[in-house]
């Protein structure tokens, strides 16, 4: 049973409070305070205008509702459905839990809530508790997924307008440093010295020279040796690829089948993938493969050794695939590089070939006129 009102609050509508002369309104669902002065008349219409908002996001279906079905097409309703949605659009699982990640704020708070009842303030405000943490990227991430819930939702027919093309996060910035051919070369001469983890070199060239990612790179294996190429089946989007045994990039002497040959150069007998476990260590047996989270810490720790883990947000693992598509579109041309991340879009492959100014850009001295230049 709830507490009994004081005095100076008994005659005053539910959730506003008296504090010495002063009104506040206290919201049910989270306790927080907003204050309303200390005109009373102004403090106690406010408080029933607030109280009704509240009392129409939790009542029950109206009528009108239920006879247009518009009561049986809850967000949650169309959550599922939109499950299924990405399901039939060929989604990888990994991509499938991201999107329940992404969505499970949403559905808390308007899971029981109709779908067309949701507003751009509603998807704003759902952002702004990402934003004010600092989580403007988490904050980009889930709205783009709501886009596409709304999105689906109207191309069902349940809903008339999407409430999170409207919203924008601010505040968005990059912040992981990019890698460049100096701290490349550097990072790898101190996993070349790494005795403990001797395929630590190998992996990094193989992830530059074939530009894949961190899983991918640690899921080659000698079986996907074929007809001159290595061929790659990228994890996260299912995009095929055939790379040329004599593929090269600029920044290392070998080529992709030399590189290859480096990985297998060990003692174990028929490894199951080219980056994998040299002797015993932790249950694992040599020729076994390894975790690609392994591949993120040996980086790390070379990448430390090397000096550039200072940084706020330092360069990762990941970055050696920007560097790679940036390596191959000077040599080769975007086209290239394109084709070689697996991007079908080239506006993706342009966020990789963005150094973010970590690379000076070189001038050509013809394009220079001399004789004005004075020196």
């Amino acid at each position: 049973m709830a507490r009994r009102r004081t005095f100076q609050n008994r005659n005053l509508p539910v959730n506003l409070y008296n504090r010495n002369g002063y009104f506040a309104w206290r919201d049910p669902r989270d306790g927080k305070e907003y204050g309303l002065g200390r005109d009373r008349n102004a403090a106690v219409e406010q408080a029933l205008e607030a109280n009704l908002l509240i009392a129409s996001l939790h009542s029950p279906a109206r009528l009108v509702d239920r006879l247009t079905g518009a009561a049986n097409r809850t967000c949650y309703d169309w959550y599922l459905r939109y499950l299924e949605v990405l399901e039939k659009r060929g989604v990888k699982p990994n991509s499938l839990i991201s999107a329940k990640d992404q969505l499970r704020a949403a559905m808390r708070a308007w899971g029981d809530r109709t779908l067309e009842s949701i507003s751009v303030l509603d998807v704003a405000d759902l952002l702004k508790t990402w934003t004010e943490a600092g989580k403007e990227r988490m904050a980009s991430m889930a709205r783009s997924r709501l886009v596409d819930y709304f999105r689906e939702a109207i191309a069902a027919g349940w809903l008339q307008y999407n409430p999170g093309e409207a919203t924008k996060v601010h505040g968005l910035r990059t912040k992981r440093q990019r890698l460049t051919k100096e701290m490349f070369l550097a990072i790898l001469a101190h996993a070349e010295q790494d005795k403990q983890r001797t395929w630590a070199a190998s992996a990094l060239k193989l992830a530059l020279i074939t530009g894949q990612r961190r899983e991918d790179v640690a899921r080659m294996a000698p079986k996907d040796v074929q007809d001159g190429h290595l061929h790659v089946i990228q994890e996260k989007t299912g995009m095929k690829l055939r790379l040329p045994l004599s593929l090269k990039i600029d920044l290392l002497p070998q080529t992709l089948s030399e590189v290859i040959d480096e990985c297998l150069a060990s003692n174990a007998t028929n490894p199951q993938t080219f980056i994998h476990a040299r002797k015993v260590a932790h249950r694992v047996q040599p020729g076994q493969g390894i975790r690609p989270v392994l591949l993120t810490r040996v980086f790390a720790d070379a990448r430390d050794k090397a000096g550039f883990g200072g940084e706020d947000h330092p360069t990762t693992f990941h970055e050696i695939r920007s560097l790679s598509s940036r390596l191959y579109e000077a040599t080769h041309g975007k086209v290239f590089a394109q084709r070689l991340l697996g991007h079908k879009n080239a506006s993706t492959t342009d966020l990789y070939l963005d150094a973010r100014g970590a690379e000076w850009v070189t001038i050509n001295y013809g394009l220079l006129n001399n004789d004005k230049c004075k020196y």
